[in-house]
């Protein structure tokens, strides 16, 4: 079972769910890399994660699909533990959830990926959610840059009133 972006909630969520920081890639991670320093870091996309890596910045937590605007590019990020999730576009299935879930219960701090078969965009929300206060979550904004989210109480609402909002049902 899973959830399902509505068409509204679509339009919605093309803007930024967090701080978006704009520009190429060498100043955007210019001006967020001090910004993430002592964080618990989340990084949900390829590109994201990868122009982090390269900067020797390993996530906890890499959320990847090996595509970067639907376009395949392959999964070329080693960690140290992968799961393997299926997750459709437009979607957040419970397989996805439950493996997002069970990372945040793993205290061990460790550079982890769940490959998304399907697409990874959604996992921002759960990610946001199962976080505590320590937590940023990254995704890309094509074109634009990098969105960072703080993970606080009022993000979990916004994010939890979106899930709301949405159709289906993640056990069911």
């Amino acid at each position: 079972m899973a959830l399902v972006l509505t068409e509204k909630l679509r339009l919605e969520l093309k803007s930024p769910m967090g701080l978006l920081i704009e520009g190429d890639v060498e100043s955007v991670m210019g001006r967020l890399l001090p910004m993430i320093e002592n964080k618990r870091v989340i990084s949900v996309g390829d590109v994201v994660s990868q122009n982090l890596i390269d900067r020797g910045v390993y996530p906890e937590l890499v959320i990847v699909d090996g595509r970067n605007l639907r376009a395949e590019i392959g999964d070329g990020i080693d960690c140290d533990d992968t799961t393997t999730v299926e997750n459709p576009q437009s979607e957040i299935t419970g397989e996805l959830w439950v493996a997002i879930e069970r990372f945040f219960k793993d205290k061990t701090k460790r550079f982890k990926k769940i490959l998304v078969e399907g697409e990874e965009d959604l996992a921002v929300m759960p990610a946001v959610l199962h976080g505590d206060g320590d937590t940023v979550v990254l995704y890309g904004q094509p074109g634009k840059g990098v969105v960072i989210i703080e993970v606080t109480e009022q993000k979990k609402k916004e994010i939890s009133d979106y899930l709301n909002e949405m159709e289906g049902d993640l056990w069911n």
